[in-house]
């Protein structure tokens, strides 16, 4: 037996668009740099959707230490137009990370102008998305 990763912690969330429920949406979720490991749900009337969580065993990362690194994106499909939801790197193999500990609760907003950036323990993620997390404070990086 390996060890067990959270690749993607489970998300329930609204997508809207214009300030309304936008039902029907395909939302795809990808993971992994060769994005062999997806699936996809549709929003409800309400706008609704959810996404189990994906966890995978690495018998590698039992024998050698190594660092964990898995890219997540999450597009959507709504009126023959595609948006980008969510794009980030998952640098920590336990569940929840992309909230520091909490559930993962979204509110997607599609006619947001474009994805913003948000770091949470030093990761950014670009989302359209919004939850109930505490970004990082911001950092002066000296010029040289």
């Amino acid at each position: 037996m390996g060890i067990k990763q959270c690749l993607f912690s489970e998300m329930i969330g609204v997508v809207s668009f214009e300030g309304k429920p936008a039902a029907g949406v395909k939302l795809v979720r990808m993971v992994d740099l060769n994005k062999e490991i997806y699936d996809e749900t549709v929003t409800d009337e309400q706008g609704n959707f959810h996404f189990p969580v994906i966890y995978q065993s690495s018998i590698l990362r039992k024998i050698l230490p190594m660092e964990f690194v898995v890219l997540q994106d999450i597009t959507a499909h709504f009126k023959g137009e595609e948006y980008e939801v969510w794009h980030s790197i998952k640098r920590s193999p336990e569940v929840n990370t992309e909230s520091r500990g909490k559930p993962l609760v979204v509110e997607c907003d599609l006619s947001q102008a474009e994805a913003e950036a948000i770091t949470v323990d030093d990761v950014t993620i670009f989302s359209r998305c919004t939850w109930d997390v505490q970004a990082d404070p911001k950092r002066n990086i000296p010029m040289f």
